[in-house]
């Protein structure tokens, strides 16, 4: 099930972005002799946005949003490398996001082009976007009537399809991106499932759970600190890299905790090929325990407690077992722990027998 989801986690995210850009559905009309698409989405607090869409023959990745403070910032820090046009107005007003040198030659160079794109966000552009075979721009409100945005998005569009035209420019970065944050989302469900998983867990499995937690932890944030470096290094002199950098660290913020400590349990359990260690106890206690969940509904776990051996092995005072083992052991009646040392050193429960 974990694998399942997992791999369906990083497949969503692969294939989300292609799905999304060939959706050509809407209000169908003509301007400057273009066929547009038009349609209605739900925004922010269901906030009504219109989405400008067409269909042309391109594989130039972009996105042109308002400068923000943020975009600044990470300019500042070296983390973005965007172009500058030299016109002050629009390098103030529009953050180019795109590492494609035919499309960034051609804002640099056309006058027109910036101008179509200012007139286009001073009418409450909130980005234009592309790649995929298409170009979208999207407004707040329902504007399927502005003529007035229909045209300048139509001239837009004739504009960027002119680099065609131009000499074919290789753009790695919409492949690295996608690559990146399929496989943080993948990640992410792996973690999701690992939740799943101990929520229906009712047996205890390590010796010292909160030891193999606190060393988990400290593993797995080291990892996600060296892999956002990493990030850091691969996208740092690109327009769009910043933003990958931001999302890949938010997902492993949620991620890490749950899926770090799974994964590094994972590693110790599965790759553990220590002899056995068998440990005998005396069983001095038992008992079973109600957990009431929502919806009125409960589950019970069952208990030993056992005394610790004489060796340098402690034992958890309290074990939760199965229903079936609770039910062959009594009190004072000897149980073996069939322990494994783990591969990181954390050992295990393999199995408990009753005597």
């Amino acid at each position: 099930m974990k694998l399942v989801i997992t791999v369906g986690s990083f497949l969503f995210r692969l294939g989300n972005r292609h799905i999304a850009l060939q959706k050509m559905t809407g209000t169908i009309s003509q301007h400057e002799g273009i066929e547009l698409f038009s349609y209605i989405a739900k925004g922010h607090a269901k906030q009504q946005l219109t989405t400008w869409n067409r269909s042309y023959s391109s594989d130039i990745t972009f996105k042109l949003t308002k400068e923000s403070k943020l975009d600044r910032l990470f300019k500042k820090w070296g983390f973005a490398d965007e172009i500058q046009t030299r016109d002050l107005k629009f390098d103030e007003l529009i953050y180019i996001a795109s590492d494609n040198a035919g499309f960034m030659r051609m804002i640099q160079s056309s006058s027109e082009c910036r101008g179509l794109i200012t007139e286009l966000f001073s009418h409450g552009c909130i980005w234009v976007a592309g790649g995929g075979g298409f170009i979208q721009a999207r407004f707040p409100g329902d504007q399927r009537s502005d003529n007035t945005i229909a045209t300048l998005f139509a001239k837009l569009s004739k504009q960027i399809e002119q680099i065609e035209k131009q000499p074919s420019e290789t753009d790695t970065f919409a492949w690295k991106a996608l690559l990146t944050e399929s496989l943080i989302w993948g990640f992410a469900g792996y973690a999701f499932a690992s939740v799943l998983q101990w929520m229906r867990l009712r047996e205890d499995v390590y010796v010292n759970s909160v030891e193999l937690a606190r060393s988990a932890l400290i593993a797995s944030t080291l990892a996600a600190v060296v892999l956002v470096a990493i990030i850091g290094y691969i996208f740092r002199k690109s327009s769009r890299g910043h933003r990958i950098i931001v999302e890949s660290i938010l997902v492993l913020a949620f991620a890490i905790p749950f899926g770090g400590t799974a994964l590094y349990s994972e590693i110790n359990i599965k790759m553990d090929r220590s002899p056995s260690n068998m440990v005998e106890a005396i069983v001095e206690g038992h008992y079973t325990q109600m957990h009431r969940v929502r919806s009125g509904r409960h589950y019970i776990t069952y208990h030993i407690q056992v005394s610790n051996p004489k060796s340098s092995l402690i034992l958890p005072q309290d074990i939760r077992i199965s229903s079936q083992l609770y039910e062959k052991v009594n009190l004072y009646n000897r149980v073996r722990l069939d322990i494994g040392k783990g591969k990181l050193n954390h050992p295990w429960i393999r199995e408990i027998t009753a005597l």
